[in-house]
């Protein structure tokens, strides 16, 4: 379900951001180029939809935030050449009617600061400085930028999809959804704005943040923060974790261990999910062989 043909549309907000758009059967994704921000650098922006949104008398679409943006719809912007086609899946389950009506806005990541725009920024500066100073260094940032990234999500984003979409603005339909440190900004923007997003989905969350050898600092802080923080979230929020078994997924089940005892030991009483996936993979084709079931908790009809 990729694209045949380009089309192009006028600014949808004057002197802020170029629209084309790429037409995929009766769906279409519109691409907002180099969408700006106060907060953060420039990125693209894609807006995946579905054929549904298009009929007469449809009411306002769940929104699904996902990062690395590139990697979501198309193998071409893909890392490794091939791309989670969540359009594709969530058009599938769309048509069979097992999700609610959803959009899909996809965020470009930015390089070289995806690290510092995805590490969870409160619990990095819980680091001791030195261990900080270390960890900057192995991926050369000179600050994190994680609440500012949100910022830009929640304060300029998330307002013009909601006044230039058909949308469903409150928490309760809008989600976020990522993999690796993906994961890892996904469950802290559910933590630092329950007001905002009434789900997550951390896709083989990188819970050690470093790639050098254990044991890490950081899943400690992570750790303390999420109990603190849980206690935001009310009985309608969902947060949903997952793990392969290798490469470096085979790193992650003492973590997310950890991670479900502290969440099952809280007095939070939403809903939950956590599954591990025998023999898959830390990279996109294994994230893609299982989007079905994260996109199932999150937009599942009830």
């Amino acid at each position: 379900m990729k694209a045949i043909h380009f089309l192009v549309c006028c600014l949808l907000i004057a002197g802020c951001t170029s629209t084309s758009k790429k037409e995929v059967l009766n769906s279409r994704i519109e691409l907002h180029e180099a969408f700006p921000s106060e907060y953060v650098d420039a990125r693209d922006v894609n807006v995946f939809l579905p054929h549904q949104y298009f009929e007469a008398d449809t009411p306002p679409f769940r929104v699904l935030y996902m990062h690395d943006g590139q990697n979501v719809f198309t193998p071409e912007t893909a890392y490794g050449g091939v791309a989670w086609e969540a359009d594709s899946a969530l058009q599938a389950m769309m048509d069979s009617g097992s999700i609610h009506p959803t959009i899909i806005v996809a965020i470009s990541n930015n390089g070289m600061k995806r690290y510092a725009e995805y590490c969870p920024e409160k619990p990095f500066l819980d680091l001791d400085a030195s261990v900080q100073d270390s960890v900057s260094a192995e991926y050369n940032l000179d600050k994190m930028l994680a609440d500012e990234y949100l910022l830009f999500i929640t304060k300029e984003l998330k307002p013009f999809i909601d006044s230039n979409y058909r949308t469903c603005t409150d928490p309760t339909h809008t989600f976020m959804m990522g993999s690796s440190m993906g994961g890892l900004i996904s469950c802290y923007a559910l933590l630092e704005y329950p007001d905002v997003f009434g789900g997550a989905a951390c896709v083989s969350t990188h819970w050690p943040f470093s790639h050098s050898p254990g044991p890490h600092p950081f899943p400690e802080v992570m750790e303390m923060y999420l109990a603190q923080s849980i206690t935001r979230l009310d009985s309608t929020h969902r947060l949903y974790f997952d793990h392969g078994t290798v490469t470096l997924d085979s790193i992650y089940p003492p973590y997310q261990k950890r991670i479900d005892s502290i969440i099952a030991a809280s007095d939070w009483s939403g809903e939950n999910w956590s599954q591990q996936f025998i023999g898959a993979e830390h990279n996109e084709a294994s994230w893609k062989a299982r989007i079905s079931t994260p996109l199932s908790f999150l937009l599942k009809n009830l």
